[in-house]
C-alpha cells in the first residue's frame, strides 16, 4: 500500500498518544493544540490505518522558518519510506505557501536522522543552535547529551 500523508485530526490522537516516545511531555496534544491555532502543521504518515510517525512544520519559528522539526518514525515503521514521505509532504505544503526553503536543526550524532536529510537535499548551513536541555533526544542514549544542533536547509525553488 501507498503511503499518506495528511494533517493530524482530533480522531488521531489518540492513537497518536500511545506511540509517543515520552508521553509525559505530552507532545502529540501540543502539536495539535498549536496546528488547531495555526501555528505548525502537525503531519502523519499512514499506510492503510496504520500510523507509520510524525512530523512537525513550525511556520514562524525562534531560529528558522519555516523549520521541520520532531519528526519520528516509529521503530517497526522505519527503512519503509515513511521519513521520505514526511519530508517530501512538509516540503510541498511550505513551497504552498510560499517559501522558498525549508530549515531544520539536528543532533550531529543522530546517526540515523543525517543521512536521511543529506540524502533528501537537506544542506549543512555551518551554523548551530545551542542547546541547554533537549526537548526530546534525538541520538541513542549511549551518546552524550547534545550541546548544539547542526543546522541544515533545502531549497525548494532547485526544482
Amino acid at each position: 500500500m501507498a503511503i499518506v500523508v495528511r494533517p493530524a485530526t482530533a480522531a488521531d490522537l489518540e492513537v497518536l498518544r500511545g506511540r509517543q516516545v515520552r508521553p509525559e511531555l505530552g507532545l502529540v496534544d501540543q502539536h495539535f493544540a498549536l496546528q488547531e491555532a495555526g501555528k505548525i502543521l502537525f503531519a502523519v504518515a499512514f499506510e492503510d490505518s496504520e500510523p507509520l510517525g510524525t512530523a512537525v512544520i513550525e511556520w514562524e519559528g525562534e531560529n528558522l522558518s519555516p523549520e521541520l522539526r520532531n519528526m519520528y518514525v516509529y521503530p517497526s515503521a522505519r527503512r519503509k519510506g515513511a521519513g521520505k514521505a514526511l519530508t517530501q509532504w512538509v516540503e510541498d505544503q511550505a513551497r504552498a505557501r510560499g517559501y522558498s526553503s525549508v530549515y531544520l536543526a539536528v543532533d550531529p550524532n543522530n546517526e540515523k536522522a543525517v543521512p536521511l536529510y543529506v540524502s533528501l537535499e537537506y544542506l549543512p548551513t555551518g551554523n548551530h543552535i545551542f542547546v541547554d536541555d533537549a526537548e526530546v533526544r534525538q541520538s541513542d542514549a549511549e551518546k552524550p547529551e547534545p550541546t548544539h544542533y547542526a543546522v541544515y536547509k533545502k531549497s525548494l525553488t532547485a526544482y
